[in-house]
This record gives structure tokens, sequence and C-alpha cells, in this order.
């Protein structure tokens, strides 16, 4: 009897255990997950003065949070007063590199030197030859662009006579006997952006912009005669996330300095399924927008959508 018993109650708690096998883990998630609105396209909201934005998100005891997020903590050239560079990127873009190409294979780019390498903070020139078969060798003088164009481009970058860009093209064959694949030295001068991107603009049909995928990608204004590549800039545009909370609800915003924000809001752990009335999440945004400087009204301009799941 005592075994009858036994097996009885076996046989009906093995489907308990297989059904609790199965949904506990959902069961589980459901404790831990919460809901979640965000705006899923970044709205342009126009001219912003970035620097001011982020003091006063400080000033209101907001959290910022970002790799760059005020100017001057990040690797990059002052583009000077180039009217169209600001307009189209705001006060504070700064230029990550300028590449000016000679042909197909081969181009003259300078950028500012990382902290903590062989050359230190400054200016570095680099040549490349992208034919140059291996990588584990030095690059030969015969595989530079014409000396003649590279003293003019040197030049041009860093408004320098020939005599001075002479020493500058015959550092860079030096350094090339010691290093592979490229050359690369360090100069004490900044480039001349205005007189480079004045000299982009003349010698091309006109300019476009490559970028990469998603927020965090910078852009890259490409200089093209004829449909040949004669030379790019590529920009670095200052972004942060500044963050608060209403009623334990997160609330970011996302914005960079040329005026690109998206706005998400994050609910409590275990909220999933739970919602917040629209016109009272746009109110917080609204008031946010306007506690940072920005126009309030610029949160009618967002579309957002809702998730009950930030897991799933």
């Amino acid at each position: 009897m005592n075994k009858q018993k036994t097996i009885l109650i076996l046989l009906l708690l093995l489907p308990l255990i297989f059904v609790l096998y199965l949904f506990t883990p959902f069961l589980i998630m459901g404790l831990i997950d919460s809901s979640w609105y965000y705006s899923e396209e970044e709205v342009d909201i126009g001219t912003i003065d970035y620097s001011s934005v982020l003091t006063k998100a400080e000033k209101a005891g907001y959290e910022i949070e970002g790799f760059w997020p005020w100017p001057g903590n990040y690797l990059g050239f002052e583009p000077g007063d180039v009217q169209e560079v600001r307009e189209s990127f705001g006060s504070d873009i700064l230029v990550q590199n300028i590449r000016l190409t000679y042909d197909k294979n081969s181009e003259l780019m300078v950028f500012v030197c990382e902290e903590g390498s062989e050359t230190r903070a400054g200016t570095c020139v680099s040549i490349s030859n992208f034919s140059h078969s291996d990588p584990g060798s030095s690059l030969q003088p015969s595989e530079f662009p014409d000396d003649s164009w590279m003293l003019e481009k040197i030049g041009l970058l860093f408004n320098l006579d020939e005599k001075a860009s002479e020493k500058h093209l015959e550092a860079l064959k030096k350094a090339a006997q010691n290093q592979t694949w490229d050359a690369e030295i360090q100069v004490n001068e900044s480039p001349d952006f205005p007189a480079v991107y004045a000299y982009l603009m003349e010698n091309s049909d006109g300019s476009d912009y490559e970028s990469g995928i998603g927020f965090n990608a910078y852009p890259t204004e490409v200089f093209l005669k004829d449909g040949t590549r004669i030379g790019s800039v590529k920009y670095l545009i200052p972004q942060a996330k500044i963050i608060t909370y209403d009623k334990k609800n997160m609330y970011i915003v996302e914005l960079d300095a040329s005026g690109k924000v998206k706005l998400e809001i994050i609910m409590p752990i275990g909220s999933s399924g739970d919602t917040i009335p629209e016109e009272e999440y746009r109110a917080v945004f609204r008031t946010i927008f306007e506690e940072l400087g920005l126009s309030p009204e610029a949160v009618d301009s967002f579309e957002f959508f809702a998730s009950s799941s930030r897991i799933w």
C-alpha cells in the first residue's frame, strides 16, 4: 500500500515539477524585468549650446554620463572659424583627423597623438601606402608620393614654407626605416584647418558624408573631384547622457553637440507590463528640457515606443 501511495504521489508531482521546470525562468524574468519607453530615432532639435546644457544639468543635480561629456576631454583639433562646419555640427565640434589623398593607394594623414604613446600628446603625421604588401616590413621611399606633392601638402597642412616642409618630409622618410606598414612622426604644429578646408572645397566638386551606424557613429566628410577622392575630414561630436528620476522611473536624455537627441524611460525592476500615461512622461521631459535650457516644445517632436520588457 505504501508503495502504491509513493507511486501515486510521484505521478502527481512529476507534471508539477515539469511545469515548474518550464516556467520558473519566465516567472523569475518577470520579477526582474521592466517596462521601457524610447524614441527610436534621434531628433535634430536645432542648434544648442552643448557646454551650457551640461552645466545646467550639473547644477540641476542630474547625472551626466558619456565617454566625452565635456569639450576638451578628448583628442581632436579645433576647426577654427569654418562656418560650414560650425553650422552643421555645432560650436563644440572637433576634427579627429584630416586625410589628403595622393592616389588610390597613398594618403597623408594628420591626427592628435594619443596620450601614453611613444610620441606622447601632440600632432602626428603619417603616410600610408595601401598596396604595401608586407605589413611587417618598412615603407620604402619608392612607395611615398612624389616629393613635390608631399611638400605642397605638408606646407598646406601646417602653413609652412618649403624649407620647413622639407624637414618634415625627411623626418618621415627616416622614420619609415624603423617602422612597419606606414611612416609616422610627431610635429609641434597644429593643422591650419581653415586653410585645408578651403583647399578641399576649392579643388573638389563638393563634399558628402560617410557615417557608421548608430548614435555614436561620427561623420566623415569626403571630398571628390571627377569621382576621385582627394581628401576627407573625420569629425568628433561631443555627446552625453543626462539622467534623472521621477517616481522611480529613470528618464534619459541622450544628446550631442550638433543638436541630435534621443529620449528614453526605464521603469524599475519588476515593472514589466506597467505603463505611464503619455501626457505624464511628456510633461516630465518638458520640465527636463526647460531646466537644460532647451525648448520644452521640442518634446512634441518625439515619437515614443513602448515595450513591456527590456529582456525579451
